[in-house]
């Protein structure tokens, strides 16, 4: 994979797409972007000089974000004894970096908020929240240290979908009748319609927001591993989640063996059964996690 002009382009893609990526990432530029109260956020992210005081001021001048930061902490998903009932209080038990993962999937939800008539938005996110609390939980199964961006890259794996649904309707449904019938991986049947598929879409947006690089890396992965530089486990693991979540909460007309490659499970040196437990806590958290989010 190569990067030119801020867009990712991989060999033996289309040198000229159906639908050129780069122009329908010109047209959304001003229509989705990150709220003023996340770029905030990654500026005091940026200033050796912040303090916990400094964060807790940002987070508390938007109530939507410091309400979601309380429920969150709160919820089963951390598992911390007793209430905490202060933004500082939660800053301090989860560290700048979980915090501000957390600022970047609330603050992408906001702005990625308009409908669609394809999937309803909350399934969609449903279905990424659980991909992102899995995905952790299986690194921490798997005793994989630095798990936490799994969490916020799950819960935006999938942003590329939003931007194909919104824009590309028709040839959307066309893909997903593809896909139900048997024919095709959803991404295959959208690089084949539309000449990129929703992870490279995804990556590409996030590129445009200047978020984190392994973040667009694994976002533009997830569909095909294999095909991933160095074989990254993160990858891996977000491939899996994905395919449990679409199982659960989407209605593909695949089964599990279909939406997991079998190169992912060699690579995690795991089978279905041994992930049964994991599963359940995932199921659990995520659902404590739709109502501290979900709204």
């Amino acid at each position: 994979m190569s990067k030119a002009g801020g867009v990712f382009t991989r060999v033996n893609e289309p040198q000229l797409p159906l639908i050129p990526m780069e122009q329908t990432l010109k047209e959304i530029e001003g229509l989705v972007s990150l709220p003023e109260i996340y770029l905030k956020f990654r500026r005091l992210m940026d200033d050796r000089n912040s303090t916990i005081g400094d964060f807790s001021e940002v987070v508390g001048s938007d109530p939507n974000l410091a309400g979601t930061v309380l429920k969150v902490v709160n919820s089963a998903y951390f598992g911390f004894p007793g209430q905490i009932d202060s933004i500082s209080r939660a800053i301090a038990l989860l560290g700048f970096g979980t915090l501000h993962h957390m600022a970047l999937g609330a603050s992408a939800m906001t702005s990625l908020d308009f409908p669609n008539d394809i999937v309803p938005l909350r399934t969609f996110w449903q279905c990424s929240l659980f991909t992102g609390v899995l995905a952790r939980l299986l690194a921490i199964q798997l005793k994989i240290r630095n798990d936490e961006g799994l969490f916020v890259i799950g819960l935006l794996h999938e942003i590329g979908h939003l931007i194909i649904y919104s824009k590309y309707p028709r040839q959307a449904k066309e893909a997903i009748e593809r896909r139900k019938e048997g024919k095709q991986m959803i991404h295959i049947a959208e690089q084949a319609i539309l000449g990129f598929h929703y992870g490279q879409m995804g990556a590409n947006l996030m590129a445009q927001w200047q978020l984190p690089t392994n973040f667009q890396v694994m976002t533009y992965f997830q569909p095909t591993p294999s095909e991933a530089p160095d074989q990254q486990l993160g990858i891996v693991l977000l491939h899996v989640a994905h395919g449990y979540a679409q199982h659960y909460f989407a209605d593909t007309g695949q089964t599990l063996e279909q939406l997991i490659s079998p190169e992912a499970w060699d690579t995690i040196n795991l089978v279905p059964g041994q992930i049964q437990a994991t599963l359940e806590k995932a199921l659990q958290a995520s659902s404590e996690m739709e109502k501290a989010i979900l709204r």
